[in-house]
């Protein structure tokens, strides 16, 4: 690793060390930096972090959120929906999402909608 632009000459030796204050994308502890920023948000929310897996979030209204790597999917039942169109904007406040419409696939599992939206199939 070489000092960045700007450093006066004379000091890119190796007798200097540099301590990062910035995690980067990339190495080994990114993830879990990742993970406690978005965990303490979506808490922040007043979802409840499952025990059965930490990357599920419950609200009790009915929506689920569920962390993967970098991904983040949300489900709700229907009498919901009024709770995630607020929950959203609170999301792209502070992170970039882009919404890409109902899963077909999570995981390399195809998931099935029936055709009246109260139900889904996995295969």
């Amino acid at each position: 690793m070489t000092l960045p632009q700007g450093w006066p000459e004379g000091l890119n030796t190796r007798k200097i060390i540099i301590r990062l204050w910035k995690a980067l994308y990339g190495l080994k502890q990114a993830p879990r930096l990742w993970h406690d920023d978005i965990n303490g948000f979506v808490l922040s929310l007043g979802f409840t972090q499952s025990s059965a897996d930490p990357n599920l979030y419950l609200r009790s209204v009915g929506i689920l959120i569920l962390l993967h790597v970098d991904d983040i999917s949300m489900s709700c039942a229907n009498a919901a929906t009024k709770a995630v169109i607020e929950a959203k904007p609170k999301l792209s406040e502070i992170y970039r999402i882009t919404n890409l419409g109902p899963a077909h696939q999570f995981l390399s599992i195809e998931i099935y909608g029936n055709n009246i939206g109260t139900g889904i199939s996995l295969g």
